[in-house]
């Protein structure tokens, strides 16, 4: 699977990582607009974050992997993943899908330098 990244809901800067570090940030799992999971940490370059504050392995959506896709592609703004960078999140779930970022997440971070000590992966 390729790198591919999001632009965050609330500040439209894309949520950046270099596949061994990344952007702190919220996403969340979306059908018809209500979350059906949810994962905050560091962004890891393929539609998940992290599990550590060390960057070793990453969570995995309890959805099978072709569903989500299903789910990001089906057209539906409010079906796929929505994501927030953490230093931008104020409180507000989103209920529409995140822009896709053409940079697939290279660039200079985003996060502000913010760090999430305990991931988690809410479903």
């Amino acid at each position: 699977m390729g790198c591919f990244s999001f632009k965050c809901k609330e500040s439209g800067l894309p949520i950046n990582s270099s596949s061994f570090d990344g952007d702190a940030c919220r996403l969340y799992l979306l059908k018809d607009g209500k979350v059906i999971e949810e994962m905050r940490g560091h962004y890891d370059s393929y539609g998940r974050v992290f599990k550590d504050s060390n960057f070793r392995g990453s969570f995995e959506w309890k959805m099978e992997w072709g569903e989500v896709c299903n789910l990001m592609f089906n057209k539906k703004k409010d079906d796929g993943i929505a994501a927030v960078l953490e230093k931008h999140f104020t409180g507000l779930i989103p209920t529409e899908q995140s822009k896709g970022n053409p940079d697939q997440g290279w660039g200079k971070p985003n996060g502000g330098n913010l760090e999430i000590n305990i991931p988690q992966h809410i479903y």
